[in-house]
């Protein structure tokens, strides 16, 4: 990776932590010393989950921010970018700074415990936030907030194709290996109500923690628990282990293993031989049509990889809110998120998709499988699509007992 947009490599954790990674989108020293019109790109930028959003997430910004044209309200658009390190206290007390320091919205966020402070913090600061790899439902939910937008996937949305598709080759048996905390809670909950809706059960469960890599304990109990599938609910990073590990127990074919949150670089980690089979439900595959053709084209030119669902959509999220704030013609958060809720949401990923009250971008799924070596021409060419999902199916209603933005909408 030549570029400096995809090196996380260059970011210093100590000047993360200190201010923040500031990094300009202009070239011109200008843009530096005179007023800009600032986001923020906050995320995991150098730990276990880098390749879910991080620099990649960034190169898509800025990517739509040099379409944008660069400038808006008559000012430079400054991009500053920083690592959370998967710590709440730092991604809050960085977003906090930010805030205070005149950044207008942030972008991303991931890990659950940072977005849910984000969402506080973006309240009550009157800032946007517009999460990107966060998956939490509870942003749309309990925890839904004025100022926020839940730009892509959440936890309901990840796990329904993959479980209807298993529901329907026979799986009515479920084990779980969830990881322990906040996003890991909610994947199983929302999970487990799906299964049941569909006249499954759920057998039994193990929990791990965030760095664990030795799932040996729980797949054995997974193993004797007789379920006909072992459902993956914990992050991305998680799933090339815990499958390689699950195929060295011998788990498949006897055992489906159903991840519920992987994306391609996750296979690609694991190989084909490995992860041939496996079901994602997502928004975005690369090679699905033109238009995802041409911008996966776009982003491999600066990032030597093809882009994941998180890191493409990044780029929509980035035009849309830029367009709303050239459109109310001031620094307004009230008026941006209305004109960015009440405009429906065109990019390569989505076509008049609308933004529910709550935050949540409502957009049709593909569900998608690895495909064999075999069937395989080429480096980056890892799945098929076999499935769809609208909209409506793929999110849970919204709901005005849980949220207070749903019930004032009416």
């Amino acid at each position: 990776m030549k570029s400096d947009l995809a090196a996380p490599i260059s970011l210093s954790r100590r000047a993360v932590v200190a201010g923040a990674l500031s990094a300009p989108f202009l070239a011109k020293s200008a843009a530096a010393q005179g007023r800009s019109f600032r986001i923020g790109a906050l995320s995991d930028m150098s730990g276990m989950v880098v390749d879910l959003s991080g620099p990649g997430t960034l190169t898509s910004m800025r990517i739509a921010v040099e379409d944008f044209g660069g400038t808006v309200l008559g000012l430079p658009i400054e991009i500053v970018q920083g690592d959370h390190l998967n710590k709440p206290d730092t991604g809050i007390s960085l977003a906090r700074r930010w805030y205070d320091d005149g950044v207008n919205a942030i972008f991303d966020v991931g890990i659950t415990s940072v977005a849910l402070g984000v969402q506080e913090l973006a309240k009550d600061k009157n800032k946007a936030v517009i999460f990107i790899s966060s998956s939490s439902a509870d942003l749309t939910g309990k925890k839904c907030g004025p100022n926020g937008i839940h730009w892509n996937h959440n936890s309901h949305s990840q796990a329904i194709g993959v479980v209807k598709a298993a529901i329907k080759a026979g799986g009515d048996s479920w084990f779980f290996l969830t990881v322990d905390y906040a996003y890991g809670h909610t994947v199983q909950n929302d999970t487990t109500a799906m299964i049941q809706a569909a006249g499954g059960k759920v057998v039994g469960a193990a929990k791990h923690g965030f760095e664990t890599t030795d799932f040996s304990s729980d797949l054995l109990k997974a193993q004797t628990s007789g379920a006909k599938v072992v459902a993956l609910a914990t992050t991305s990073v998680h799933v090339p282990n815990v499958v390689k590990q699950a195929d060295e127990f011998g788990l498949r074919p006897k055992q489906m293993l159903a991840p519920l949150s992987m994306t391609l670089h996750d296979v690609k980690a694991m190989g084909l031989q490995t992860a041939q089979g496996l079901l994602e439900t997502s928004t975005y595959y690369w090679d699905q049509n033109d238009e995802s053709r041409a911008f996966a084209k776009r982003f491999f030119e600066r990032f030597k990889r093809m882009p994941n669902m998180i890191q493409a959509s990044a780029y929509g999220a980035t035009l849309h809110y830029l367009n709303a704030v050239k459109a109310v013609g001031r620094e307004d958060t009230g008026a941006i998120i209305a004109h960015m809720k009440a405009t429906p949401v065109n990019d390569f990923m989505s076509k008049n998709a609308r933004i529910r009250a709550d935050g949540q971008v409502m957009r049709d799924q593909i569900i998608l499988q690895v495909k064999t070596p075999s069937e395989s021409k080429g480096e980056w060419d890892l799945y098929r699509v076999v499935g769809s999902l609208p909209a409506a199916e793929s999110f849970a209603p919204a709901d005005p007992a849980v949220c207070s933005l749903v019930k004032s909408a009416g």
